[in-house]
């Protein structure tokens, strides 16, 4: 089985775009949110999300290059 590495770069913003996405509803169920803060908290967690995996993307074809 391959293993897979995930930059140490790349995680907090995996970590936090996480517990963003997460978070957002049970904020939302006990405090009532407008719905601007609200969206753009789910845009803030899946920009994040979206950078982390950028991130790991160029990592792995930054890998590729020096093994060929």
């Amino acid at each position: 089985m391959k293993r897979t590495f995930i930059p140490k770069a790349a995680m907090p913003y995996f970590i936090i775009g996480l517990l963003l996405i997460t978070f957002i509803p049970i904020v939302n169920r006990y405090l009532p949110m407008p719905d601007f803060a609200r969206g753009f908290l789910i845009g803030l967690s899946l920009a994040l999300q979206v950078i982390a995996l950028v991130i790991i993307d160029r990592h792995k074809r930054k890998q590729a290059c020096v093994k060929s």
